[in-house]
């Protein structure tokens, strides 16, 4: 008995052993997945921000449009030039490039500001669970070279050494996707910010993935070499058979056959190609590889008409083009934006030329042709647009209701007549187009 009771004390004490080594390796488990969730989540909590550093900005005014368009033709002037090129932006051109950002890119909010001695980027990016990614970077002072920047990401701010890190890394990821970026202290030789300006001594390649590439932030997949074969097949029926009719173009774009690409991605190489074919070369930068690749058919940019007007067909023909390249928002919002900027006065500082005035007749162009091309895109409407658009009216492009919008008001003329263009008169406006579009354009239900 005495034994069976020592047997027993032996094996509880050996069950209880058992349940405290369990215990502590449950313990050091639990501990070690805490450790490793908290250094997951960390990073998530350090690195986002419950509210966005830029507040929400209304949409542009003609003058911010005006200024950020002319400071995206200066930079765009310092492409090429090898011994590098003097670009100065004043507090209106960095604000204006901002406000058609933030625009452009919604819900991104984007702010960049002179303050002092130093320029600052701001932008605000919305995440789940209410998060947002907020970055700043800051340059001031006078520089030979890539100027010293500092950079924080939501909690983390950066020294100058690794801000730069950074910066080189992006570069180099860029280059990975086929940019010719060069190096820092080549991209930027001198810098300085005084008198709430920016100015500085840049050297951009022709071929820069800076500018002309802008756009790859809401980049659409393009299928490059549907764009060239569309493109070749147009200019080659062009040279033997020259129209100026913009309804036969499109005829001829949309009833080629889709070959090896689907009927979504055949639409959007055909806006694109249309675009380069019609517009402007450069349309093809949604597409780069296509642009390298129509060297052996290119065919100077044909103008065409509808109802006997050459600058409705270019306003419906690029705005097609950049939905397909990429999406409605930034196609809506750049149509907006050039008639906002020939609303100005042509006394205005950022006024580039005599300007024609705002227009709702062209501005119904730029609604055709995207929603157009929205609705070619779209994989269950891609095939019935298609065909519709192979033998298209130009009343199915462009209704001749829509024509006749009033033309040629100054911005004093349209804030009295419409506020702006987040305004309900604007958008009031702008439903009534998409509603006579939605009757009697391509993307109409009717047969």
């Amino acid at each position: 008995m005495r034994l069976s009771a020592a047997g027993a004390l032996v094996r509880t004490a050996a069950i209880f052993e058992t349940l405290r080594v369990k215990s502590a390796r449950k313990r050091r488990f639990w501990i070690a997945a805490a450790v490793l969730a908290g250094s997951c989540v960390a990073p998530w909590f350090l690195l986002t921000s419950p509210a966005p550093v830029v507040p929400l900005r209304p949409a542009p005014t003609a003058e911010q449009v005006g200024a950020g368009r002319d400071a995206y033709r200066k930079l765009r002037g310092a492409k090429g030039d090898r011994n590098g090129k003097w670009v100065t932006l004043g507090p209106a051109q960095l604000d204006g490039l901002g406000a058609l950002a933030s625009h452009g890119l919604r819900p991104d909010r984007v702010n960049i500001l002179s303050h002092g001695s130093a320029v600052i980027f701001q932008a605000s990016r919305p995440l789940v669970l209410g998060r947002w990614v907020n970055i700043t970077l800051s340059a001031s002072g006078a520089s030979e070279g890539f100027p010293k920047t500092h950079l924080k990401i939501g909690a983390v701010s950066l020294p100058p050494r690794l801000s730069r890190l950074a910066i080189e890394s992006a570069r180099s990821i860029l280059r990975l996707r086929g940019a010719d970026v060069p190096p820092l202290d080549q991209l930027v030789r001198k810098f300085s910010v005084q008198n709430g300006g920016v100015s500085a001594l840049i050297r951009l390649p022709r071929k820069s993935g800076v500018i002309d590439e802008m756009a790859g932030a809401v980049a659409l997949p393009v299928d490059s070499k549907a764009v060239v074969r569309v493109y070749c097949a147009l200019a080659d029926r062009q040279r033997k058979k020259p129209s100026a009719q913009f309804a036969d173009q499109v005829h001829r774009a949309f009833s080629l056959n889709v070959g090896e690409s689907s009927q979504v991605d055949f639409n959007r190489a055909a806006f694109i190609a249309l675009g380069m074919l019609l517009v402007d070369q450069r349309v093809g930068d949604f597409a780069p590889a296509a642009t390298r690749q129509v060297d052996r058919c290119r065919i100077a940019v044909i103008p065409t008409s509808i109802y006997g007007r050459f600058d409705w067909t270019k306003h419906w023909t690029l705005s097609a083009a950049i939905a397909a390249g990429a999406g409605a928002q930034l196609s809506a919002a750049a149509g907006e934006w050039k008639e906002l900027a020939d609303s100005l006065d042509k006394n205005s500082q950022v006024s580039l030329r005599d300007p024609s005035g705002f227009s709702m007749a062209d501005l119904a162009a730029d609604r055709a042709g995207f929603r157009t091309a929205v609705a070619a895109v779209n994989a269950a409407k891609a095939r019935s647009v298609a065909r519709k658009l192979a033998a298209a009216t130009a009343e199915q492009l462009l209704p001749h209701v829509l024509i006749e919008r009033e033309e040629g008001l100054t911005s004093a003329e349209f804030v009295s007549r419409y506020g702006g263009v987040d305004d309900a008169r604007f958008k009031a406006r702008v439903r009534v187009i998409d509603q006579v579009l939605d009757r009697n354009g391509v993307q109409s239900e009717k047969k």
